[in-house]
Parts: C-alpha cells; sequence; structure tokens
C-alpha cells in the first residue's frame, strides 16, 4: 500500500513541477487586460502580428508599419494608429495612458472616460468631462501637429498648460531655454534651463484633419471589452 500511496504523489509532483515552465511562459500572467483591438491590418504588439479581437495589455507598444492600422478600445476610449505610428499603452483609472513614439494617433473617449497622451514632453488629455475627438501627429522631436474636432484638450509641460479649442488644428514647438550666465566673479554657468512650448495655430487645417478623424472612428464597431 505504501509502495502504491509513493508512486502516486510522485506522480503528482512530477505534473506540477512539469507544469511551471508552462506557467511561467504565459504572455503578461501578472497583467490585467487594458482592452480589445477592434480592427487590424500590418499590424504588431512588440514582435507579435495582432489580430482582431486580440487582447491588449498594460505596457504592450502597439505598432503600425508603412501601410498598417489598427483601431483598439483602451478601457473605454478608442484609439486609431495610422500608418508607421507605435505607442506604448499604460492602464488609467477609467481610461488609458499612451507614449506616442512615432506616428498618428486618433483617440475618441466619451464623458465617462478619459485618456493622456504623451509626446516630446508634453501631456494631452481632455479639458474636461466631455466627449472628445483628436488626432495627434508626432513630426519629430520638437513639432507636435495636434487638431480636435470634438471637445477641448488641455497641452501641459512642467507649470505651463495650453488649451486645444476644438475644431482647430495647431503645431506645438517645443523649445529650450538658454542657460543663465553665472554669478559675477566666476564659476561655471548657472543651469536653469527648461523646456516651453509655443501653440501656434494652423489656418484651414482643421477642417480637412476633421473629416479624415471622423472617418478614422466612425467604422462599426466590435463589442466593448
Amino acid at each position: 500500500m505504501r509502495t502504491v500511496s509513493k508512486a502516486i504523489l510522485l506522480a503528482i509532483m512530477t505534473a506540477s513541477l512539469a507544469g511551471i515552465p508552462l506557467l511561467a511562459a504565459t504572455p503578461h500572467p501578472a497583467t490585467a487586460p487594458l482592452g480589445v483591438v477592434l480592427q487590424a491590418d500590418h499590424a504588431i504588439v512588440g514582435t507579435d502580428v495582432i489580430a482582431t479581437g486580440a487582447t491588449v495589455y498594460a505596457g504592450d507598444t502597439l505598432e503600425t508599419n508603412e501601410s498598417g492600422t489598427l483601431r483598439a478600445r483602451l478601457g473605454g476610449p478608442q484609439v486609431y494608429l495610422r500608418s508607421n505610428t507605435a505607442a506604448q499603452v499604460q492602464s488609467l483609472e477609467n481610461g488609458f495612458s499612451a507614449t506616442l513614439k512615432h506616428g498618428t494617433v486618433v483617440i475618441s473617449s466619451e464623458a465617462s472616460n478619459t485618456f493622456e497622451l504623451l509626446a516630446d514632453g508634453a501631456a494631452i488629455r481632455p479639458a474636461g468631462a466631455q466627449p472628445v475627438v483628436a488626432q495627434v501627429t508626432l513630426v519629430n522631436a520638437n513639432e507636435l501637429l495636434l487638431t480636435s474636432t470634438r471637445g477641448a484638450l488641455l497641452v501641459s509641460m512642467g507649470e505651463e498648460v495650453r488649451t486645444v479649442e476644438p475644431g482647430r488644428s495647431y503645431r506645438m514647438e517645443v523649445e529650450s531655454e538658454a542657460s543663465a550666465p553665472g554669478p559675477q566673479g566666476g564659476g561655471g554657468p548657472l543651469h536653469t534651463a527648461r523646456n516651453h512650448f509655443l501653440l501656434l495655430v494652423m489656418i484651414g487645417a482643421g477642417a480637412g484633419t476633421g473629416i479624415g478623424i471622423w472617418r478614422a472612428m466612425a467604422s462599426p464597431t466590435a463589442p466593448g471589452f
């Protein structure tokens, strides 16, 4: 009887140990789902090709190639990546946060949810509890293009805060202040440099961009996550 019991115990322990590598290899074992992919074409998450219905997790980097697009619902709001775009997403209460690495994103949120987009050192979010549809393009390390066709946006960098009015397009230029001279009598320069930004209205750019944003978000959606 003891021999049989030992054999059964050994079999159970062997099966348990054999399952450990499989559990360790499971993707995102400790990360809660953030959202779901609604549409995908030539898109990847990390190094994996992604398809409609795939789960998005906090920390994932969503990316499209030169002919790709991707649309996902992330905690309520929707995000649409145009071609040649990459953004890393994180969880945010009632929404999501995303760091735009390159390219163009379109974001749509309702009054019950929110988002924060980080790009070129600036943080972009809804100005209040109202629906927002906006597009952001990272041109380079010192320039963004911003358009809101629904709802106002707040753009902040450090203590500076500006408002992007709905129905208008802006070019944001990031500048670095020169270091102030050091105190009289020698010593090195007094390093007080910091980045600040300018918002320049793009006359006549809002209407065309707005049509593109509306088309990007108006197609039928898959069930919410």
